[in-house]
């Protein structure tokens, strides 16, 4: 009788997940072409594997929900189901009551259409715009609140660089997005209403835990650089970094 030891079985898996990665990479590049053409495939492959193992956490095994689940990550961000900005995405990973995949992925996927159509429009004209929007904010030239209200002046300006999404945040839920930003900044040193706002603002972009998020190496990069002493020259790098990174999608 034939025996598979536990060594070929491992061996097995790791045949099966680099097909799988390759596959996912050939799908990303065909169906979000942006994405690969900007990130590249050494990106694309490293965001393919984190997607892996965050869509195991939530029992999502098979190729269909995995290949949803990472869908997903390019769309909202990679660490989506943390997203204080996505509580409702949150909930649906979270209900106990779906506790088949297939119907918890569905539902989520569902979800997200209807949000991404409302905050990006059905042709994507709203974040079109808000990629635009930017560069015409003051937003690098913001190094500490006029008014007194750093909170009002921060919101201001997400306002003027994508209305559709402040509307469907809400006030309460921007607030809370300055407060994460406030607090993320903190721990790389940076305490400035200017390091706040650029933080909050690429967040809002982006997605939160965008310090995490394999998408966007360049920022952990920035903010986790010992040889960057002042708190000034890590938030104009941050900020540097971002609007390249800007230049590549609207060069497209």
């Amino acid at each position: 009788m034939l025996t598979i030891r536990e060594e070929q079985m491992e061996e097995l898996a790791k045949v099966s997940l680099k097909r799988f990665e390759d596959s996912m990479v050939e799908h990303i590049k065909e169906f979000f072409p942006g994405y690969y053409e900007v990130m590249g495939e050494p990106t694309i492959r490293e965001v393919v594997q984190y997607g892996v193992d965050r869509a195991e956490a939530y029992n999502f095994s098979t190729e269909r929900n995995v290949c949803l689940y990472i869908n997903l990550m390019f769309l909202l961000g990679s660490n989506f189901d943390e997203d204080l900005q996505l509580p409702w995405a949150a909930s649906i990973l979270a209900e106990e009551s779906t506790t088949e995949p297939n119907a918890r992925i569905d539902e989520l996927v569902s979800a997200s259409a209807e949000y991404l159509d409302e905050i990006a429009g059905v042709a994507d004209q709203h974040i079109a715009k808000a990629l635009v929007n930017i560069r015409e904010v003051s937003i690098e030239d913001f190094s500490q609140s006029s008014t007194g209200n750093v909170d009002r002046e921060i919101i201001a300006l997400l306002q003027r660089i994508w209305p559709q999404k402040c509307g469907r945040l809400g006030d309460v839920i921007l607030r809370r997005l300055i407060g994460h930003g406030v607090e993320s900044m903190a721990q790389y040193n940076v305490t400035s209403d200017r390091g706040a706002a650029i933080y909050t603002g690429l967040t809002f972009m982006l997605g939160s835990g965008l310090d995490s998020d394999p998408q966007f190496p360049w920022a952990a990069t920035v903010l986790n650089d010992e040889s960057i002493q002042d708190q000034a020259t890590r938030v104009d790098r941050l900020y540097k970094e971002s609007m390249a990174f800007l230049e590549k999608w609207l060069a497209r």
